[in-house]
């Protein structure tokens, strides 16, 4: 296991991200010209967005240090300072109702994980300005799935999108692209059989985020990803559900994303296999464990002093826990 490397754990940005590249200069201007915002217009709102953050006794105080992590909102809320005051409300109560989703020590559980499945962020945008998250199980897991602990895999995920917001002029549109072709994907074996958890997931990494998910692509995948897909749609933005594609053949995956992006063993011109581009990126997400852990004490909301009382179970989806779920 690698040793921790001391780091400034309330630091508002990623302190550690090593070969993950932003978007060029170009890029970033024409994502601004896109949402219709300048860095002058971005800046007067980050101070506009600071202040009402001032006003709510429940929310974070944040000093001017939190700027570029703020603009982060705004340009992910589209230049909307009203959608990104929402978001920030829902990211921020969304760490208070869900705390063990954003905390995690290193340990051999996942350690483990990240040897059964090779789950990243592949370095270099898209010309469109994407980031492309990219994973693919084992053989060995596939071969015994017992050893998945889904719990730890989502929280990582988490990790992975706190990233994606911390880290300046890095995109905020992701493509997700999951071979399957090791994994034995059943209704008893996959995350289909942790809904609850699932459903914390989407959550925590959809309704509370200013990311943006183009597309959601499934490579080898088996028969029965159907009826998984019937599972989890209810879950999912409608946008997003119909941004799932199934792809029957390789070529129809090369296709539809950017084979430039991808690692050297799917075709890529990126010179690192998937193994390769998963194993730095793990070393970005253990360095980072002290800082992801400090941030939930940071930037929970403190429902104890939220004017009116705690929020509404209703504002995150429905609950309790599933009891019965039908599938046609």
């Amino acid at each position: 296991m690698p040793e921790l490397v001391s780091v400034n754990a309330e630091a508002p940005c990623a302190p550690f991200l090593h070969e993950i590249k932003p978007m060029t200069e170009e890029q970033y201007a024409e994502l601004l010209k896109r949402i219709g915002a300048t860095k002058a217009s971005l800046e007067r709102d980050v101070q506009l967005l600071r202040e009402w953050l001032g006003q709510q006794p429940h929310l974070p105080q944040l000093g001017a240090e939190w700027d570029p992590w703020l603009t982060r909102f705004l340009v992910g809320s589209k230049n909307s300072l009203q959608r990104a005051k929402e978001t920030l409300e829902k990211y921020c109560t969304s760490r208070a109702q869900y705390p063990d989703m954003f905390k995690q020590q290193p340990s051999p559980v996942v350690e483990q994980l990240f040897q059964l499945i090779k789950s990243g962020v592949l370095p270099i945008v898209t010309p469109q300005g994407t980031r492309m998250v990219m994973t693919r199980f084992s053989k060995e897991l596939g071969e015994d799935s017992s050893k998945m602990d889904w719990g730890v895999y989502f929280r990582l995920t988490c990790h992975m999108v706190e990233l994606f917001l911390a880290s300046e002029n890095h995109p905020v549109d992701a493509e997700i692209c999951v071979d399957l072709e090791h994994y034995s994907v059943t209704l008893s074996n996959s995350f289909v059989a942790n809904l609850s958890l699932f459903k914390q997931l989407v959550e925590v990494t959809q309704g509370s985020v200013p990311l943006h998910y183009k597309a959601v692509h499934l490579l080898n995948a088996p028969a029965i990803i159907k009826t998984v897909i019937a599972m989890v749609r209810p879950f999912l933005k409608d946008k997003l559900g119909e941004r799932i594609i199934v792809h029957e053949n390789y070529e129809s995956f090369e296709k539809c994303v950017h084979k430039a992006c991808l690692p050297s063993d799917y075709g890529g011109q990126s010179g690192k296999t998937l193994a390769q581009m998963c194993d730095d990126w793990h070393l970005i997400i253990h360095t980072n464990m002290p800082w992801f852990n400090a941030r939930q004490q940071r930037l929970a909301a403190d429902e104890s002093k939220r004017v009116g009382g705690r929020t509404r179970q209703d504002d995150f989806g429905v609950e309790g826990s599933f009891r019965k779920l039908a599938v046609d």
